[in-house]
């Protein structure tokens, strides 16, 4: 068993015998830098710096299985390969040209390889356990663990960051749609994020904004747009409601922008995660916080940022989770996990995104100190850490773990994690 992670792993760290190292064609090598693992497209590495017989050379790696694996990915015809200066394989079947005819050094790594190195990395990665290191993670190192949790917490934290970045590019650089936008996305969690979405998208902040002091006009636009309200309930407040959407629908010209009902999901769900729940909190939110964007930017405690989640929905749906529908027990506001939910998934990322435009690190940290201010969350991917005596204490390790699991453990990414690159050596 042989793959490109592991060949990459052999060259980043050097773990092979370099006494006397030679190419293919019997040429000795110096490597005086590795270069930088590449995770976009083109060469493997990056920016290697080395000496091949005579000739000192700057320039890319690439890394295959086979030799003729580079012609396999079509490299002879991409010019972004034309810089690689070593082609580093675990096989030379047979030689590779460039363009201008000339043949490319090669380095076969299969016969400078250790053994028991190779079993080490089949032993890792093919068993079935769903974190693969488990039966060696209680001793590792308390370093390798800390470093990885900064390194996929600044990963995880990036990634939330370009959706915010991709939401600013829909609205042409408008910092207060995209936080409208994102915010919606959230206060539908993960069940109902995609139709929170749309709903935003099709009522755009600078309508609501007009009616902003009157809650049930914003209610009324944002029921009647999520497609949930009709003129079949009979209660006075359904009522008013669809009689003020016919008004403002005619006047904004939103007759084609309806969320269509079927795409909200209310199976499986307790009441108070109703979507209609939720939009009514979230109409709140806009009657009594205005300008999200520079309010978010510029709190500074995070019982201040708590603060401004904590809200209570309108009297009608405080007693009804449906329109027509009433509760046997009280429907309170946002509680302290939604709350918690959508600081991390909204107020965390629009710092992040928002400082990278500006380049102010301090809002980062800032961002960073309020993640680290709020308990760990509790899912079956925490489950699976602590179970393997992880004390997950601040939703800055939690956060960090599940980054570790999803774009790591489960992918099996071990060498590019240092716990993963600690129990080879």
């Amino acid at each position: 068993m042989m793959d490109e992670q592991f060949l990459h792993y052999l060259w980043q760290f050097q773990q092979f015998n370099k006494i006397n190292l030679q190419t293919t064609a019997g040429e000795p090598i110096t490597v005086f830098k590795t270069g930088f693992l590449n995770t976009n497209a083109g060469p493997d590495f990056t920016d290697a710096r080395l000496q091949i017989g005579e000739i000192e050379w700057v320039g890319s790696i690439e890394v295959h299985i086979k030799s003729s694996d580079w012609n396999l990915h079509n490299h002879q015809s991409d010019k972004s390969y034309e810089n690689v200066i070593l082609h580093v394989v675990w096989e030379y079947n047979r030689p590779i040209l460039r363009q201008d005819g000339s043949e490319i050094p090669t380095l076969e790594l299969r016969g400078l390889t250790d053994n028991s190195l190779r079993n080490k990395y089949r032993n890792l990665v093919e068993n079935q356990s769903k974190i693969l290191c488990e039966s060696q993670f209680s001793g590792i190192s308390a370093l390798s663990k800390v470093l990885m949790l900064d390194k996929v917490l600044t990963r995880r934290l990036e990634e939330k960051a370009k959706l915010v970045d991709k939401l600013l590019v829909q609205n042409n650089g408008d910092w207060e749609e995209t936080t409208y936008q994102l915010l919606a996305k959230n206060f539908g969690f993960k069940l109902n994020s995609e139709p929170f979405l749309r709903l935003a998208k099709q009522t755009p902040l600078k309508i609501l904004q007009k009616q902003r002091d009157n809650l049930i006009q914003i209610e009324a636009l944002l029921f009647g747009q999520s497609g949930l309200l009709n003129d079949s309930s009979d209660d006075d407040y359904s009522k008013k409601l669809w009689t003020e959407y016919q008004f403002l629908c005619k006047k904004y010209s939103l007759h084609c922008s309806q969320v269509s009902a079927h795409e909200w999901k209310f199976l499986r769900t307790r009441p108070t995660n109703f979507p209609t729940v939720r939009i009514a909190q979230f109409a709140q939110l806009l009657y009594s916080r205005k300008g999200f964007f520079s309010r978010l930017i510029q709190i500074e405690s995070a019982q201040e940022l708590n603060e401004f989640f904590k809200i209570n929905q309108s009297v009608y749906w405080q007693s009804h989770y449906n329109f027509g529908k009433e509760s046997s027990v009280k429907m309170v506001g946002l509680g302290n996990d939604s709350i918690e939910n959508l600081i991390i998934n909204s107020a965390i990322p629009l710092m992040v995104a928002y400082a990278q435009s500006v380049d102010n690190q301090a809002l980062i940290e800032k961002a960073i100190r309020f993640l680290e201010s709020i308990k760990a969350e509790r899912n079956s991917i925490t489950q699976i850490w602590e179970s393997l005596g992880v004390d997950l204490k601040t939703a800055y390790e939690s956060q960090g773990y599940i980054e570790l699991y999803n774009n790591y453990c489960s992918q099996k990414k071990c060498l590019q994690c240092n716990i993963g690159i600690e129990i080879l050596k």
